[in-house]
């Protein structure tokens, strides 16, 4: 497990092509308050079914960025973010990570 890493803040996390950034119901719910919508409104505008049919995950815009990333590379949902963007890299990496994000190089 990683202890010391510092974001970059270059947004490649977020632009990962075919990322997957799976949801579960507190994260939907937590989200969706945080916009000031309805759950069934999140889930049918922001979310996608999975590859694998095995739940929902974060819907991407066309070239493969996070919708929820901005043009200054910060995350519009930071404070409600989902888990899996929020433990990154502390708790997981793929493989390829280090490949992505400059971030990981300086450690």
């Amino acid at each position: 497990m990683m202890r010391h890493f510092k974001c970059q803040m270059c947004g490649a996390c977020c632009r990962i092509k075919d990322g997957i950034v799976r949801v579960n119901a507190d994260e939907i719910s937590r989200i969706a308050r945080y916009l000031q919508i309805s759950e069934d409104e999140f889930i049918k505008d922001h979310t996608d079914l999975s590859p694998d049919r095995q739940g929902l995950i974060l819907r991407s815009r066309p070239n493969g960025e996070c919708v929820y990333l901005n043009s200054e590379n910060l995350c519009t949902i930071n404070e409600v973010k989902p888990d899996k963007c929020r433990t990154f890299p502390f708790e997981w990496v793929n493989p390829d990570s280090a490949s992505v994000c400059p971030g990981l190089f300086l450690i």
